[in-house]
């Protein structure tokens, strides 16, 4: 790091000098043209013409748990991961780098040898994909839980089983999400891309690991599906749909105002969260099904409740840095 002194010419123009070893290294010439672009903070990104994401290659040794060292590779952002053996590689070893990768979207197979596989993306992320796919993993969260409270209420086994089949469709969306958004928070030029701020991807970082722990509270709810059904009462199962409307609803807009940068709703949805908690109350649990298990039931949907308003405690702040920027 090192200062410069601002020159100013006798026509008013402000010159600063670029480090001999910076311009060097990309080969910059008289008269070539530089990207300048500002930020929010009102710093100044100069870039060369050449400028581009390096690619990221990690090779990694074939070892017990080597899911996860992929899976840690993908995270990090690793455009391309080596797995390499001493040895033959086995069946069951290439079955596990497959469920390995299965998880991780934008991830393939690109090459394979006897004592080696190449992993791959070939994904393309630009402006608008984090907002895209912060979005679907919404959608397939909040579906997830209409289907498992219905499944709970109706004791429908075959229709949990589908609810745990879609965990891991959040789980690929979610790791994605990491991957991007950590992209974005390291690497301006990544952010640029992306169309989003590196504040703004740690906020989407937070949702949607928000969305992937109410995904794992849905598949809760469905292993403790039983038949008889544990709700038997009809007031029971009113209270019940008018909390899965309205925690729905309240993590619909949270997600949206998100997204959108419209923060004028969140001190409302806050002031929901009383109604909502007596919704959890079941009167009749007691009467008509065995005691723990609705106690655990209860306990899931409680802490369902403190994670969606985990994503209004990511919003709220935001009303007070807007009225503070118009002070």
């Amino acid at each position: 790091m090192s200062y410069r002194k601002v020159q100013k010419t006798s026509k008013g123009t402000f010159l600063i000098s670029l480090p001999k070893d910076w311009a060097t290294e990309y080969s910059l010439d008289k008269q070539e043209a530089l990207l300048v672009t500002q930020s929010s903070d009102g710093s100044l990104i100069i870039r060369p013409p050449q400028t581009k994401i390096r690619e990221i290659r990690v090779t990694i040794p074939m070892a017990p748990y080597i899911s996860r060292h992929i899976t840690w590779s993908y995270l990090m952002g690793a455009d391309e991961v080596e797995v390499v053996a001493d040895r033959p590689i086995s069946k069951r070893e290439r079955s596990e780098i497959r469920e390995a990768i299965s998880r991780l979207a934008g991830f393939e197979i690109i090459d394979e040898k006897e004592d080696r596989v190449i992993i791959g993306t070939l994904m393309e992320a630009g402006t608008g994909s984090i907002e895209k796919y912060l979005r679907k993993e919404l959608f397939v969260a909040t579906n997830m839980e209409r289907e498992a409270l219905e499944a709970f209420m109706r004791g429908d086994e075959e229709s949990a089983q589908a609810v745990k089949q879609r965990d891991d469709e959040v789980d690929r969306l979610y790791f994605l999400l990491v991957r991007l958004t950590r992209g974005a928070i390291g690497n301006s030029y990544i952010s640029e891309r992306l169309g989003i701020s590196p504040l703004v991807a740690l906020d989407v970082r937070e949702a949607s690991e928000v969305l992937e722990n109410l995904a794992d509270y849905s598949v809760k709810i469905a292993n403790a599906v039983s038949h008889p059904p544990v709700i038997a009462s009809p007031e029971d199962e009113s209270r019940l749909k008018s909390f899965l409307e309205e925690i729905v609803d309240v993590q619909n807009k949270a997600i949206e105002a998100l997204i959108s940068s419209a923060f004028q709703d969140a001190l409302s949805l806050l002031e929901r969260k009383p109604k909502i908690a007596n919704l959890i109350k079941i009167k009749g649990s007691v009467e008509t099904c065995e005691l723990m298990k609705a106690l655990a039931f209860q306990s899931i949907l409680e802490q369902i409740l403190e994670r969606t308003f985990d994503l209004i405690d990511l919003i709220v702040p935001k009303t007070i840095d807007t009225s503070l920027g118009r002070a």
